[in-house]
């Protein structure tokens, strides 16, 4: 359900998360799942709680915003070739060179600390952050998130 609209870009080259952000906030819009308010909002509050987070010497980022901007729960996807600085998480001043951006747009607040949860989990498992950078088509894209059980 929260990958059913299969939004992923892969490999893309961007010059700065605001970039990404909108990128990814596109995609969510046109398939209707989120509001045009949601964009403005992932940018604020990134500013004051950064989602960077290093795992396993790769850079993650999890970027969201509060549900009244949701209309339909959906979670996109975007691998990049080359790393975008974000702060990290829980830090002002830490940077981490990410390399992934999971951009939740959940409905339900219980969703968004679930599937953080189960994002991070995932993100602990062997070769599966390696296989993210790596994929090439969606198909390889939703192999891995079958694989761990998120779709």
């Amino acid at each position: 359900m929260f990958f059913n609209h299969q939004i992923a870009l892969l490999k893309k080259n961007v010059s700065s998360k605001e970039v990404a952000f909108e990128l990814l906030a596109n995609e969510l819009m046109e398939k209707q799942c989120v509001n045009q308010d949601f964009l403005a909002n992932v940018i604020k509050r990134e500013l004051v709680f950064p989602t960077g987070l290093e795992i396993n010497g790769i850079g993650v980022a999890i970027p969201h915003t509060d549900s009244e901007y949701v209309k339909e729960s959906q979670v996109a996807f975007m691998s990049l070739t080359t790393p975008i600085q974000f702060k990290s998480m829980g830090s002002k001043d830490k940077e981490v060179n990410v390399s992934i951006l999971f951009m939740l747009a959940l409905k339900e607040p219980h969703e968004q600390l679930e599937m953080l949860q189960r994002l991070i989990e995932m993100f602990q498992q062997e070769g599966v952050l390696q296989a993210l950078m790596t994929a090439e088509t969606m198909e390889a894209y939703q192999k891995i998130i079958r694989t761990n059980g998120l779709s």
